[in-house]
């Protein structure tokens, strides 16, 4: 159990290049630790929730809302934030 989310039910392993623009999920984890840092010093914890607001042409940057702040996220960053359905 990590931050109330309980880490053994974790059954598909989505990231936010898998979110639809407008959806929102729940942070559970992170694939990458040296990524995860950064990420974390950038505001996306395990346990908050998030919303994809755009995503750029050509396989670009993600646009993402996190508790009121906007953040752009590369690909490679964005593969590496696991998420669940926010319920």
């Amino acid at each position: 159990m990590l931050f109330g989310i309980n880490l053994n039910n974790l059954t598909d392993k989505k990231n936010i290049t898998q979110l639809q623009i407008g959806e929102s999920a729940l942070i559970t984890a992170f694939a990458d630790g040296q990524i995860a840092a950064k990420l974390m010093a950038m505001g996306l914890l395990p346990g908050t929730t998030l919303a994809l607001l755009h995503k750029a042409p050509f396989g670009g940057a993600y646009y993402i809302k996190i508790n009121n702040h906007y953040l752009a996220l590369r690909v490679n960053e964005a593969k590496n934030v696991l998420i669940t359905s926010a319920s």
